[in-house]
C-alpha cells in the first residue's frame, strides 16, 4: 500500500483505512476509529451489537418512492474543492491508485433532510422509501474497488468506457472508474442528500482539482463527463436513456423486493456487449436477500448469464458477480 503523509493507516480485515491525522504531539489524543466504512456501527462507544441494523417499515406493495431527477454539479465544485484532511478517508485501491472520500460522520446534520436525519438518529441503515443507506460505505465497495484496480482484465474494461455507478453512495467506484480511463460516469443513488452532500463533493475532490502538495490527492489529469441522478430505479430507467459499457453496483441486493426492478434496469441500461460487476454478501441478515437468491432471480428471468469473478470465504461471505447479456438467437 502507498504511504499517506501525516496519516495513520490501519489494516482491518485486509483493508487499509485512514483513521486519523497524527503527529508526535497528538497521536495519543487524536486517534479515533471510524468503523462504519467497514460494516461496523461504532460511531460512538456503545453496547449495541456490531451487526448492521436494518429496518422494514412498510410493505413493497404499498410503498411510495422518490421520483428520479437529475442533479447538476454546482459551479463551485467544478474546479475542485479542498476538504479538511481530518474529514477525509482514503481508499487505497492499489499501490498507485487511491480515492479520497468524506467521512460522513463529519457532515453538518442541520443540512440533511428529515428523512436522512430520522434514519441516522435511529441508527438505521435502511428505511424503505425514505433512506437507502447511502451515507455508509459498505464493505463490498472496497472488494469491487480492489478488483477494478488490481486485476488487469477488469481494469482494461474502463478505458474509454461509459460507466454507471448504481447505488453509488460516496461514489468511490465511479470515481475509480474515472481514474481508470472512463470517458463518462453516471452516479445514481436514492437520496438527494447523498448525491449533493457526499457524491458530488467526492467527485470534485478526486476528479476536478489539482494534486495537493502532499501528493495525497490523485486527481485525474482528464476530467470525464459526469452526471448525477437521485431517486428510484424504476423512474431512473425512464429518465435516462443512456446505455453503458460497464455497470458497477455494490450491496444493492439486500432486499428481494427490489430484484425485479433491478433486473429490468440492467436489461434497459446495459449495452449488448457490456458487463455488470455486482458485489454483495451471500446473505443479508434481517432483510433476507443475498447472492444465491439474486442468482435464482437472474436464472428465472433468463436474459443474463453470470459467473463468480471473486469470492471471500472468511468472516461474512462476500462475492463479486460478472453478469452479461446472453447472445440473442434468431428463431
Amino acid at each position: 500500500r502507498a504511504l499517506v503523509p501525516n496519516k495513520l493507516l490501519v489494516l482491518i480485515q485486509n483493508r487499509t483505512c485512514v483513521v486519523a491525522n497524527c503527529d508526535s504531539t497528538s497521536l495519543d489524543s487524536k486517534i479515533r476509529f471510524t468503523m462504519f466504512t467497514f460494516g461496523f456501527k461504532v460511531s460512538e462507544p456503545s453496547n449495541e451489537d456490531s451487526e448492521e441494523v436494518v429496518e422494514e417499515k412498510s410493505s413493497q406493495d404499498s410503498q411510495t418512492w422518490f421520483e428520479c431527477s437529475e442533479l447538476v454539479l454546482p459551479d463551485d465544485l467544478r474546479s475542485g474543492i479542498t476538504i479538511d484532511p481530518d474529514h477525509l478517508h482514503v481508499f487505497l485501491a492499489s499501490v498507485d491508485i487511491q480515492v479520497e472520500y468524506i467521512n460522513c460522520l463529519t457532515l453538518d446534520k442541520e443540512e440533511l433532510s428529515q428523512d436522512v436525519l430520522v434514519a441516522e438518529h435511529d441508527h438505521s441503515d435502511l428505511v424503505p422509501g425514505q433512506y437507502e443507506g447511502g451515507l455508509k460505505v459498505w464493505e463490498c465497495t472496497f472488494d469491487l474497488g480492489e478488483l477494478m484496480a488490481e486485476r488487469e482484465q477488469v481494469t482494461k474494461l474502463f478505458k474509454g468506457a461509459t460507466v454507471l455507478d448504481l447505488g453509488c453512495g460516496s461514489g468511490i467506484l465511479g470515481i475509480l472508474a474515472a481514474k481508470l480511463g472512463a470517458t463518462k460516469v453516471v452516479f445514481q443513488d436514492y437520496n438527494k442528500d447523498v448525491i449533493e452532500k457526499v457524491t458530488m463533493k467526492n467527485y470534485s475532490i478526486n476528479c476536478c482539482g489539482e494534486e495537493s502538495e502532499e501528493g495525497t490527492s490523485s486527481s485525474s489529469t482528464v476530467k470525464p463527463e459526469a452526471q448525477f441522478y437521485c431517486g428510484d430505479w424504476g423512474s431512473f430507467v425512464e429518465k435516462d436513456d443512456t446505455q453503458y459499457d460497464v455497470i458497477l453496483t455494490a450491496e444493492t441486493i439486500y432486499s428481494t423486493n427490489s430484484y425485479d426492478k433491478l433486473i429490468k434496469l440492467f436489461k434497459s441500461k446495459l449495452k449488448p456487449d457490456g458487463v455488470i460487476l455486482l458485489a454483495a454478501k451471500t446473505y443479508y441478515f434481517g432483510v433476507g436477500g443475498g447472492l444465491r437468491l439474486f442468482e435464482k432471480a437472474l436464472q428465472e428471468d433468463g436474459h443474463f448469464s453470470h459467473r463468480t469473478a471473486w469470492e471471500c470465504e472468511s468472516g461474512v461471505k462476500r462475492e463479486i458477480l460478472e453478469i452479461k447479456a446472453k447472445p440473442q438467437t434468431s428463431e
